[in-house]
C-alpha cells in the first residue's frame, strides 16, 4: 500500500512540475516584419491583430468562467483546483497567441525573434 501511495504521490506531481516549468519559461521578444512596410503600417496591423486576439482572450476567458461555475466545486473537493485554473489560463493565453499569429501572417508579416 505504502509503494503504491508513493507511486500516485509522483505520478501527480510530474503534471504540476511541468506546468511550472512552462509557467517559468522565459519570453523573447517577438518581431514583425514585412518586407516593404514602415514602422506605421506595422504598428497599426499590429494593432489590429493585438484587438482581435484581446477578443479570443476575453471570448475563452468567458468559456473558463462557465466551465469553473460547474466543475469548481468538484475541482475544490478534489485539490485540482488552481492546477485546473492555471491550464485554463494558459489554454486562454495560447488561443489568444494563435489568433494574433495568424492574423499577422495573414497580413504578409513574419515572426522574427
Amino acid at each position: 500500500m505504502i509503494h503504491h501511495d508513493t507511486s500516485l504521490r509522483a505520478a501527480a506531481a510530474v503534471p504540476i512540475c511541468l506546468l511550472l516549468t512552462v509557467c517559468a519559461a522565459t519570453t523573447t521578444e517577438v518581431r514583425w516584419v514585412k518586407v516593404g512596410t514602415d514602422d506605421a503600417t506595422m504598428s497599426r496591423e499590429l494593432q489590429d491583430c493585438n484587438a482581435q486576439a484581446n477578443a479570443a482572450l476575453a471570448t475563452e476567458r468567458g468559456i473558463n468562467q462557465d466551465i469553473n461555475a460547474t466543475l469548481g466545486g468538484n475541482w475544490q473537493f478534489s485539490g485540482t483546483a488552481q492546477i485546473e485554473q492555471q491550464s485554463m489560463r494558459a489554454q486562454a493565453v495560447g488561443r489568444a497567441d494563435q489568433v494574433l499569429n495568424n492574423c499577422m501572417r495573414a497580413k504578409g508579416f513574419t515572426r522574427e525573434g
